[in-house]
This record gives C-alpha cells, sequence and structure tokens, in this order.
C-alpha cells in the first residue's frame, strides 16, 4: 500500500497529515505545498523549517525507497478552532523563495548562465542543475548585474532570451530547461475512457495584445501582429542584452505571442502518476520518472472535446486526502515554450 510521507528535515520528524496539495508549473519558479496537518502537530513545525513529501510505495524500488515529490520552506502557518474543529494549515514555496524574496546589489561577469545562476544559488546553499546536463548547455553572459533589487526577474529574462525555462525541481534546488531540445518521453498517456475523470478545454484571451514590440541592445527591435487578436492592445518588452541579434528579438516576439494565445486542456487523473502494473513492468525505478511532472511530452486523447495529439505537461497539482489522491495536468502545445 502506498503512503505519502511529510518529513520536517529540519527537526528530523514525521508530520501527521490530513489532505496535501502540491503545485508545479513551468510558468512559476516555486512549486508550492499546502497541507492540513492533525492539531497535534502544531508543535513539531515552525516557519522556516524545511519540509520534503516522500512517497512510499513497494513496488517503487529506488534505493532510499520513498521517491521526493517537493522540497519546500514554511512560509506560513495556522491553526484554527472552532466549535466543530481544530486544524493546523502551512503553506510553503521551494528554497528558491529566499532569492526571490531577497533583494541586494551586485555584478557578475563573463560566466554561463548556469554559472550565474549557481554563484547567486551558492549564497543561499541552493544547488543548479541543468537538462541537458553536460557539457553546460548555457551561454556566456558578459554582465550580470542587479542594484537594490532581487536579481530573479533578471535572471527570468537572460534564461528566456537563451531559450531556458528556469524552475524549481523536486530536490529544492534549480534546473534550468533547454526549450528547443532534451524533451522527455516518458510512459504516460491521457486518454478517455481509460485514466480521465474531468476534462476542461480553456481559451483564455485575457492577457492577448493585438501588437507585440521588443527592444534590444543597441536600438534594434521587432514587431509581430497577432491577428486572432483584433484589438488596439500593446505589449513593449526591453531586453537589455548587448549582444542580442535581430533574430533572437524576432524569435523572442513570436513566443510572447505564441504563449498568450494559448488554449489550454486541463485534465484531472486518478493517482500522482503510472499505476502499480506500469511501475512494476519498468523494473528498475532509479532515474525514470514514474509520476506526472510538467516538461513531459505525452499523447492525449479525448474524443469528447475533439483533442487527439501529443501534448506538452506545463504544470501539475498533486492533491490527496482520505478519500484518495488525484492530480490535474495542465497541457499546451509544445510551441507555447518555443
Amino acid at each position: 500500500m502506498y503512503s505519502v510521507i511529510i518529513r520536517n528535515e529540519t527537526r528530523n520528524c514525521d508530520l501527521q497529515w490530513r489532505s496535501i496539495r502540491i503545485n508545479k508549473s513551468l510558468d512559476e519558479i516555486c512549486h508550492t505545498l499546502e497541507a492540513e496537518l492533525s492539531p497535534s502537530e502544531l508543535s513539531k513545525v515552525r516557519r522556516h523549517d524545511r519540509l520534503a513529501v516522500r512517497y512510499k510505495n513497494p513496488v517503487v524500488r529506488d534505493s532510499r525507497g520513498a521517491r521526493r515529490i517537493t522540497t519546500v520552506r514554511v512560509d506560513e502557518i495556522t491553526a484554527f478552532v472552532d466549535n466543530e474543529k481544530h486544524n493546523i494549515k502551512i503553506m510553503g514555496r521551494s528554497p528558491a523563495r529566499d532569492i526571490i524574496d531577497s533583494t541586494w546589489s551586485k555584478m557578475l561577469k563573463d560566466n554561463t548562465l548556469r554559472g550565474i545562476v549557481q554563484q547567486i544559488g551558492d549564497e543561499f546553499g541552493i544547488e543548479c542543475e541543468s537538462f541537458p546536463k553536460d557539457p553546460d548547455p548555457t551561454e556566456t553572459v558578459y554582465d550580470f548585474g542587479w542594484n537594490d533589487e532581487s536579481p530573479w526577474t533578471k535572471l527570468i529574462a537572460e534564461a528566456d532570451t537563451q531559450h531556458f525555462i528556469l524552475t524549481s525541481n523536486e530536490a529544492g534546488n534549480l534546473y534550468l530547461w533547454k526549450v528547443q531540445g532534451g524533451l522527455r518521453e516518458e510512459p504516460f498517456a491521457i486518454t478517455e475512457g481509460v485514466n480521465v475523470l474531468t476534462a476542461e478545454w480553456k481559451e483564455n484571451g485575457a492577457e492577448q495584445f493585438h501588437e507585440y514590440t521588443v527592444t534590444g541592445g543597441g536600438g534594434i527591435s521587432t514587431t509581430v501582429i497577432d491577428e486572432s487578436c483584433p484589438t488596439k492592445r500593446k505589449l513593449l518588452i526591453n531586453v537589455p542584452h548587448p549582444l542580442i541579434s535581430q533574430a533572437e528579438l524576432d524569435a523572442r516576439a513570436q513566443t510572447e505571442m505564441r504563449r498568450r494565445k494559448e488554449i489550454e486542456i486541463t485534465v484531472k487523473v486518478p493517482g500522482w502518476g503510472l499505476t502499480n502494473a506500469q511501475i512494476q513492468a519498468m523494473g528498475e525505478t532509479n532515474g525514470k520518472e514514474i509520476f506526472w511532472i510538467p516538461n513531459i511530452m505525452t499523447p492525449v486523447d479525448i474524443k469528447s472535446l475533439g483533442v487527439k495529439r501529443t501534448l506538452l505537461i506545463s504544470a501539475v497539482n498533486h492533491e490527496v486526502s482520505l478519500d484518495g489522491m488525484s492530480t490535474t495536468v495542465t497541457l499546451v502545445n509544445r510551441d507555447k515554450y518555443l
């Protein structure tokens, strides 16, 4: 039988929980955790504690015996009491929150993007990894500075310029994913009548613009028009990269336009990943994905929505309570991130 464990790594104890919700997204830097704990656990957790959520299942043959789902630091603890119930709720984000929330000044020169992220991460005890891993796939950044602010916005902008997504991983570290290569194809599929509990198709134009202009160093710029948004709305993006090319500016404008007119499909599936039978068929599970995670291409067949194609998982929401486990998966065309 599976079990989900919340381990307080700061205080070296497990926490008894009533419900857990975990969010992971390519569009958000941090994983987030919301959990309801038993009333007896208030003395076992404090703000800023480091928590790890693990999934333990006898058919998952890992050396540790329990697969890590996420790692967070506690932001908030709330205890609530009324005549009917007493509960404790905790909320936390990936350790990268410390970099995001901090403001200071610094100038870094002549290092790769991964090297710069690692230099900043070293100050907070956070490692930076990349996919693909070796050799370092990122390009050199000759000047990277920030002044009395968080470096995070500039890191995201530089990652975007180099066609990388910067986000957190399950161990609480950072990783850079190369958008135009290194896609993982795992044995996952979403099929109506097999593992679809609910499905929703959504077309959203609230963040869409008609005209996208991107400017770069040296006075160059580019503009693209989205004819599917027949309004007068305009968006200006400044990329202060001294060596950015016209082709890179053009690509950034096209990417921004695709992202903002994207159609999303949200599907709720049972469990947090592969079935026990699928896991057992894999044999050794070390180094293999067995849970739904962002950044996986998966076949989707939902006839009721007229969808039958391979889509990219951009976000997942894991939930577990005494009633069972489920995952909500957000699917988009891969072009959204190209």
